[in-house]
């Protein structure tokens, strides 16, 4: 199993922005250090660096592998209220904003929380720490599809497809998903009772896609510079207006 772990030590306060410097490692040896820089109403800026940093290392910099998941990850985190938001159980929602993929991609890891801090390197031999814009790395993960460009995935989405599909955990779902998602997929015209009942409660009509020969339609909202999957349904159109596009980032 893969363990990562993260733990935000000093926050630093200025004008008009925050820095916390999250210390991680991976394994016995690789101990390292960002900064994430987060604005100063940031509810919890330890907790959001430590989520932020997550995504990053796991996401970006690649630490483990370019497509890992949350299958064999163990994640150690210092602040309770990660493993409390991977639970959807903390108050603190704009925590979701930062740590979305805790609850998507890497829906099926371990989260455990420990407050040793014996691991840490010392700090004259961090000879580079990255600056992470952590603001610029809110909401949902996006991922590029070449039909439909920039596309994000909330958990109902996943969910509903898990159930639609029978994959056995987040792992295979977001994989699955990962590649439907990039394949050969057309946009469909809705009923026009279906788009005036959306105009009506919403104030915008969604976008359903599928593949040709797959019963599963995909139900997008659109968003200035990419689409979020907001639900999956198979036969009943009536399900694509269930879901509230106000709520797609939760």
């Amino acid at each position: 199993m893969d363990t990562l772990t993260v733990f935000a030590s000093t926050d630093l306060e200025f004008n008009d922005h925050a820095v916390v410097r999250v210390y991680w490692c991976t394994g016995l040896h690789r101990k390292k250090a960002v900064d994430v820089r987060l604005a100063l109403t940031c509810q919890d800026r330890q907790a959001a660096a430590e989520a932020i940093a997550i995504r990053y290392l796991l996401g970006e910099m690649n630490v483990f592998n370019a497509n890992r998941t949350g299958i064999n990850l163990r994640i150690v985190v210092s602040k309770g209220a990660i493993k409390k938001m991977a639970r959807q159980t903390t108050q603190k929602i704009d925590l979701y904003e930062y740590g979305y993929p805790i609850l998507t991609r890497y829906g099926e890891a371990k989260i455990e929380v420990s407050k040793d801090r014996s691991w840490f390197p010392p700090d004259e031999t961090l000879t580079e720490v990255p600056l992470i814009q952590g603001e610029t790395l809110r909401g949902i993960e996006k991922l590029e599809s070449e039909t439909m460009g920039l596309v994000a995935v909330t958990r109902h989405a996943l969910e509903r497809y898990a159930e639609h599909c029978g994959t056995l955990d987040m792992n295979t779902t977001w994989k699955n998903l990962h590649r439907r998602l990039k394949g050969c997929i057309e946009k469909i015209p809705l009923p026009p009772k279906v788009i005036i009942h959306k105009l009506k409660k919403y104030g915008e009509a969604p976008e359903v896609w599928k593949h040709p020969d797959d019963p599963l339609h995909y139900v997008f909202c659109s968003r200035s510079d990419h689409k979020v999957l907001v639900t999956v349904f198979n036969k009943d159109p009536e399900e694509a207006v269930t879901f509230r596009p106000l709520t797609a980032n939760r």
